[in-house]
């Protein structure tokens, strides 16, 4: 069954992910409806960082044109060494390569102009309402019935679970699937650009490699007056309430990310001596393990972003992977048909997805070790870190298959395969 588009969506999680499926849906004429445990007024806080992959769904939106002038523009961090020398290039985008340049914005804000779209298109988001689980499936009805924790009940044609790391959603399709910690965790905070002592001519974003490791410059705000910093450490993995007393000892957080300060070049020293105390946060790096199904039995429960690839933010590519879940999945279910039904439309997402996805972690992996004290390194394979081929070749291109998947394409061939 499920050979016709579904006649509604009920999505759990009005984050960007979440968020941006409706908008999807809603270009297709395929009705939904968002469920957000949190208020109106809740705020995700930070920065992301959005590459042209992502950029070409919100631009297909219609979200990119009205959000570009709220963030940073640019194109590739810089690695240098203690002397300021650029000793590796990552490209985060190129509007000659790629179509776009990285773009770096304020959550809140791409949050923000989601939620202004959707109730412009009369897309409703209720919020204050937590989702408890899965009633019951069918695909002989093609439905699913959900609760709330207030008692409440409600049904759709198919029920995405957009709804993070932690899901709910797919406990229900996985329930022995668990988050699994990476053994890192990131330190750090926001700064004022007036606090660094910046050498002239001196290339921002960049990852400043010395004998501690690696320490990361991200400008953000429109004119790149703020400043993230971090560092990334192995650490000990805690619970959930210990993640939140060390999240809260601001002091404690600002004494690790100092160790070793003598032994970082002057402008990550001033980076350091001006960062707010207040700022300081952490980002303990957790994955899904591979899962089997991103779908229920029934196919009529799906997960999509965290909920079903959690990963690390090494690479940057957490948020970017769930739009590109998000596009693909709107498409797919808009053109279901008898030769071209939900369960097979399903399989080839998710297979096509993960393969993309598996190769953003093996990214990923090289990235963590990239960032690797020197000692560390040494003692690592060939192959392990990452290296910019482009860069040698003068032309940046080895990110190509990330940064312009053709998703659209790849929905019109596999559709045309099936009503041969």
């Amino acid at each position: 069954m499920g050979s016709l588009p579904p006649k509604d969506v009920a999505i759990i999680g009005a984050g960007l992910s979440g968020l941006s499926l409706a908008l999807a849906l809603y270009q297709v004429s395929i009705p939904s409806t968002l469920y957000e445990s949190r208020a109106e007024s809740f705020s995700l806080g930070g920065g992301i960082t959005l590459s042209p992959n992502a950029l070409q769904v919100l631009d297909h939106l219609g979200v990119y044109e009205r959000v570009r002038q709220k963030g940073f523009h640019f194109d590739t961090l810089e690695f240098k060494n203690e002397n300021a020398e650029t000793t590796d290039v990552y490209y985060f985008g190129s509007e000659e390569l790629y179509g776009y340049r990285g773009f770096r914005i304020i959550r809140d804000l791409l949050v923000d102009e989601l939620k202004a779209m959707l109730k412009e298109r009369r897309v409703e988001v209720k919020y204050n309402t937590k989702f408890s689980g899965v009633i019951s499936e069918s695909s002989e009805t093609q439905s699913v019935q959900f609760e709330f924790a207030d008692g409440s009940k409600s049904s759709a044609s198919i029920l995405v679970g957009s709804d993070g790391i932690h899901s709910t959603v797919r406990r229900y399709i996985l329930p022995n699937a668990a988050p699994t910690y990476s053994g890192f965790m990131a330190i750090n905070s926001v700064v004022p650009r007036s606090k660094l002592r910046i050498p002239d001519s001196y290339h921002l974003p960049a990852t400043v490699m010395a004998k501690p490791g690696a320490f990361l410059l991200v400008p953000q705000e429109v004119d790149g007056s703020d400043l993230l910093i971090g560092s990334q450490r192995r650490f000990e993995e805690k619970d959930r309430e210990g993640w939140e007393q060390l999240s809260s000892d601001k002091q404690g957080l600002l004494d690790m990310l100092c160790e070793n300060k003598s032994e970082w070049p002057d402008l990550v020293q001033s980076a350091l001596e001006g960062a707010p105390l207040q700022n300081m946060g952490i980002w303990p790096f957790y994955g899904i393990p591979r899962l089997e199904k991103w779908a229920s039995a029934q196919d009529r429960v799906i997960i999509v972003g965290d909920a079903a690839h959690a990963i690390p933010p090494t690479a940057g590519q957490g948020v970017n992977q769930a739009f590109e879940d998000i596009e693909m999945l709107a498409l797919l279910l808009s053109k279901l048909s008898p030769k071209a039904p939900l369960s097979k439309a399903l399989n080839f997402w998710q297979t096509y997805r993960q393969e993309r996805v598996d190769k953003v972690l093996d990214l990923t992996k090289q990235m963590n070790a990239k960032r690797l004290p020197p000692a560390e390194q040494a003692k690592l394979p060939p192959g392990t870190i990452w290296k910019d081929e482009g860069k040698t070749h003068g032309d940046g291109g080895q990110l190509q298959w990330l940064y312009q998947p053709q998703l659209q394409h790849q929905v019109d061939s596999w559709f045309a395969e099936q009503t041969r």
